[in-house]
């Protein structure tokens, strides 16, 4: 009922059955009640950004896993651990927990579980600047769900493959699986918290191959095209946020790189202001990051607030070492 009422941006009534389901489960004391209301309470806890909670209620579910040896819950623990601290810029943390859940995974033979282990790993990898070890990671992924068909972690999967493809400087390819990942997720209701690594990820496709054409004096006719599909993906963007408030950072960031690009300066910046406290809020600091990138640039006519955007970016990005996102934040802060 918790991760209902959220649904429903009912945040009240969610909080209320949050501290009730608790309260039951910990009057009643089965073990595996515990660990269901810890998962179930952290899925509607997460939407709201509330990480350190997350992490130290699923942490304590997965600990109860570990000792009445349930290890399908196991697996739903570690991935959301996982999932959440990514979601957070973690990536670290994210990182390890992945690679625990992959190992596990693989050594039981859990194809779902194995399936989340390599989309995790992969998506981290992406971040921290190793695409090339991504894409074979998520290609497995897709074989996985080939046999073990989930439809969010297919508009995941086929989304990041997309963004590793645009990394490594395969446009076409990139083109391709962000195409197939907005086949998967239109016409269908966001309903799992993780979803939006995949919509980011069609939109981050589709504006810098649009942004790109603009800047090609013969790329008109692309330009043309690629801005219906970055329309396209602020829909999915908007319709995650419309469900889950962490969606915020990254409607706010494709939207004011949807105006900068239509030549809408002040619109764009006040779009970036608002995405960057909305990041600040729930406490995501990649998209922060992002955003303090694209004010940088918009702001060149004023030096200092300029490097103040692109010193937190530099910051942001070299704490948890993304090293792509990083380097571009130094090569623009750069320029004069």
């Amino acid at each position: 009922m918790s991760v209902l009422a959220g649904i429903i941006q009912l945040h009240s009534l969610a909080e209320m059955y949050v501290e009730r389901g608790i309260a039951v489960s910990e009057e009643v004391n089965q073990i595996s009640n515990r660990i269901t209301v810890g998962v179930a309470t952290g899925a509607y806890k997460l939407t709201v950004g509330k990480w350190e909670w997350v992490r130290e209620r699923v942490e304590e579910s997965k600990e109860l896993c570990e000792r009445i040896g349930d290890y399908r819950q196991w697996g739903d623990c570690t991935a959301m651990l996982g999932e959440s601290a990514f979601i957070a810029g973690d990536l670290a943390y994210s990182m390890n927990i992945q690679k625990e859940l992959l190992e596990d995974a693989r050594r039981r033979r859990s194809p779902l579980h194995q399936c989340w282990g390599l989309l995790g790993v992969a998506v981290n990898n992406i971040r921290l600047g190793n695409e090339a070890e991504a894409v074979p990671m998520l290609d497995e992924a897709l074989k996985v769900l080939e046999e073990t068909p989930n439809l969010s972690s297919s508009i995941e999967t086929n989304g990041q493959l997309g963004l590793a493809y645009l990394r490594t400087g395969e446009d076409g390819r990139a083109l391709e699986y962000a195409n197939r990942a907005l086949d998967l997720a239109t016409g269908i209701s966001p309903t799992v918290y993780s979803m939006d690594v995949g919509y980011s990820a069609i939109a981050e496709v589709y504006f810098t191959l649009w942004e790109r054409a603009l800047q090609s004096p013969d790329g008109k006719t692309d330009a043309v095209q690629l801005k219906s599909l970055a329309e396209k993906a602020i829909k999915l963007l908007r319709a995650f946020k419309n469900v889950f408030p962490i969606g915020q950072p990254s409607l706010f960031y494709f939207l004011g790189w949807y105006e900068w690009l239509n030549g809408k300066r002040p619109q764009a910046i006040k779009l970036w202001k608002d995405g960057l406290d909305s990041a600040q809020k729930y406490r995501m600091r990649y998209e922060e990051g992002l955003i303090h990138v694209k004010l940088g640039v918009a702001l060149a006519d004023d030096p200092t607030l300029r490097m103040e955007h692109f010193d937190g970016a530099i910051r942001i990005f070299g704490e948890m070492d993304a090293t792509p996102m990083l380097r571009q934040a130094r090569e623009l802060s750069d320029r004069r």
